[in-house]
């Protein structure tokens, strides 16, 4: 195991970070490869992909110790919800806090813009990062979710919706009052 940074700044994603960032995407989405889900569901952004995502999402970077180590985006969604498009941490720095840290700095930003709940989609197969939602207090959405979280999954229901869920997925819920 690597050993803890000494020093771990969470700031708002910086031009000269993006090549770290394009990846720690790569290599998070091929250990979701090895975990089964397929290219074709969850493939690697590349540089024009994590542009893309900074038009809408507030995306927060992770430097451990001078190094690019992990990164969040998130965005605020209808109903007004906060919404973790996705987390990612080096893997050979799993474990040592990081995506814990990255989850504080956005229930941070998301609570700021009195946002009542975060949520999030995860691939049942991705064990570790399930595991970190739970640790950090998410839960699957289900019917005690809260209002907020029913109108959430109506809209992504309902006509027009993207879904809920890809196949292979669960909808993880965590109230940030």
């Amino acid at each position: 195991m690597t050993k803890p940074p000494q020093r771990v700044r969470i700031a708002k994603l910086q031009d000269l970070q993006i090549d770290g960032v394009v990846a720690i995407d790569a290599a998070c989405k091929h250990l979701l490869h090895l975990a089964g889900i397929p290219t074709s569901e969850a493939p690697p952004r590349g540089l024009a992909g994590i542009a893309k995502l900074t038009k809408v999402h507030n995306v927060l970077v992770a430097d451990a110790d001078g190094v690019v180590a992990g990164y969040a985006a998130w965005r605020d969604e209808s109903p007004g919800v906060a919404y973790l498009e996705d987390l990612a941490v080096k893997p050979e720095l799993h474990r040592l806090g990081l995506g814990t840290r990255l989850l504080e700095a956005v229930r941070a930003d998301a609570s700021a813009v009195s946002l009542p709940i975060l949520v999030t989609r995860c691939w049942k197969s991705a064990k570790a990062g399930r595991a970190l939602l739970e640790k950090s207090g998410f839960q699957p959405l289900s019917g005690d979710s809260g209002e907020r979280a029913a109108l959430w999954r109506a809209e992504q229901e309902g006509p027009g919706g993207p879904g809920l869920v890809k196949e292979g997925q669960v909808v993880m819920v965590q109230s940030l009052l």
